[in-house]
C-alpha cells in the first residue's frame, strides 16, 4: 500500500525529516555508521515522527548515491519511490494496509494473522534493488498474544539482509520474547521550539508557526497539519481554554468537573483521555515558566500564562504533573474513573482562592 509522507522539510542538524528527538536520530545514524541490527522497536507517542525516521532510516540504507552514508540525495529513483511508497525493498504494515487487503471497511483493531503472515513472506524475499529489505510495522502495539506469537517465528532466525522496525505508542505491549530480541528507540514529545522550527523550515509563516507550536503538545505531526487547517487550530485552542479554567477552577468545582469527566469515560475514552493530555500541557506550560524554559507568550496557545500560578513552587507543579500520568496510568488500568479523577484534582495546589 502506498504510503504518505508528511511535507516536512530536513532537519539541517541530522539531513533527516525528524525534528526534536536528536537521541533517537543519533542512534540510528549510529547503527548505519557500525551496521544496522535485524529487529527495532520505536516506541514514543503518537505523531511523535516514528514512521517518518523509520523512513528515514530505509531511505539512508538504501539510497545508492555516495552522500555521506548518514543522509540520503532525496532525488533518484530509490529515494523518489520510497517517498511514494512504490519500492520494492521498502514496505510498510499497518491497519490501513490491512483493511484494504482484506476488503474490510469496518474498523480495525488489531493486526491479525494475516498480515503476520504477510509480514513473514516479505520477509524472506530478498531485496530486488539494494543491500536490505526493510518491513516497517505501524500499529504494532495492536497486535494480540496470539499474533505476537506468530510473529517471533519471523524474528528468531531472520535472513541477514531483513530489517524489521515495529512502530509502537507501548513499548511494553509485546512479549519479552520480541523485546529481547529487538533494539528499543524511544521517541519523546518535541519542544515548542522544535516544532516551531520544523514549521517555518517547511513553509509556515512565522506568526502561524508559533502559534501552532505552542498548542502542539510535542507532535510535530499534528503541527504541520494545523498548519493548514484552521479547524483543527481552533479545536485545540478550545480544548486549552476549557483545560485552563478546569485548573483555575475552586476546589469544589474541580471536583464536579472530575466527576462529569468521569461519567464521559464509559462512553469517550478517547475523548476524556485528549482532555487530560490538554490539562496536562497547563501544568507543564506552568512549569516551563517557572523554570523560566519556555516564552510565555503562546505557553499552551493561550497567551501568558495565569499570574495565578506565580506564587506556585517547583514541587507544586511536578506533583500536579505526576498526578495527570497516575490518573492516565490508572484509567488504562481500569481503576474507577471517579476514584481515577477525583485522586488527581485532589493532588492539586489550590490558585489564589
Amino acid at each position: 500500500m502506498a504510503h504518505k509522507v508528511n511535507q516536512v522539510a530536513r532537519n539541517p542538524d541530522t539531513g533527516w525529516a525528524v525534528w526534536g528527538q536528536r537521541s533517537a536520530v543519533s542512534r540510528l545514524l549510529q547503527a548505519i555508521q557500525q551496521g544496522p541490527a535485524h529487529a527495532y522497536i520505536l516506541a514514543g507517542p503518537n505523531r511523535s515522527g516514528k514512521r517518518t525516521a523509520a523512513l528515514e532510516f530505509a531511505r539512508t540504507l538504501n539510497c545508492p548515491k555516495d552522500v555521506g552514508h548518514l543522509t540520503y540525495c532525496g532525488e533518484c529513483p530509490v529515494c523518489r519511490r520510497i517517498s511514494k511508497g512504490v519500492f520494492p525493498d521498502v514496505t510498510v504494515f499497518d491497519l490501513a494496509s490491512q483493511a484494504e487487503r482484506d476488503g474490510d471497511k469496518s474498523r480495525n483493531l488489531t493486526l491479525n494473522i494475516g498480515t503476520i503472515r504477510e509480514i513473514s513472506g516479505a520477509v524472506s524475499y530478498r531485496p530486488t534493488e539494494s543491500s536490505w529489505r526493510v518491513i516497517i510495522v505501524d500499529d504494532a502495539e495492536t497486535m494480540q498474544e496470539t499474533a505476537q506469537e506468530a510473529f517471533l517465528k519471523t524474528l528468531e532466525e531472520p535472513p541477514p539482509y531483513a530489517i524489521l522496525i515495529l512502530l509502537t505508542s507501548e513499548a511494553d505491549a509485546f512479549l519479552p520474547t520480541i523485546q529481547s530480541r529487538c533494539v528499543t528507540i524511544r521517541f519523546g514529545l518535541s519542544p515548542a521550539s522544535e516544532v516551531e522550527a520544523a514549521l517555518i523550515a517547511s513553509g509556515t509563516e512565522a506568526t502561524l508557526a508559533r502559534r501552532v507550536a505552542g498548542m502542539a503538545q510535542g507532535s510535530v505531526g499534528w503541527a504541520l497539519e494545523a498548519a493548514h487547517d484552521e479547524g483543527l487550530i481552533e479545536s485545540r485552542e478550545g480544548l486549552a481554554r476549557q483545560a485552563m479554567d478546569f485548573v483555575l477552577a475552586n476546589a469544589y468545582d474541580r471536583t464536579v468537573r472530575a466527576v462529569l469527566l468521569a461519567d464521559e469515560f464509559a462512553k469517550d475514552r478517547d475523548g476524556v483521555f485528549t482532555r487530560l493530555a490538554a490539562i496536562q500541557s497547563v501544568w507543564r506550560s506552568a512549569l516551563y515558566v517557572n523554570q523560566k524554559l519556555e516564552d510565555t507568550a503562546h505557553i499552551a496557545g493561550l497567551g501568558p500564562i495565569s499570574e495565578r500560578f506565580i506564587p506556585l513552587g517547583l514541587d507544586d507543579l511536578l506533583r500536579s504533573i505526576r498526578s495527570l500520568d497516575t490518573c492516565v496510568a490508572n484509567l488504562e488500568a481500569n481503576v474507577r474513573p471517579r476514584l481515577a479523577l477525583e485522586s488527581m484534582v485532589l493532588a492539586w495546589p489550590r490558585l489564589g482562592e
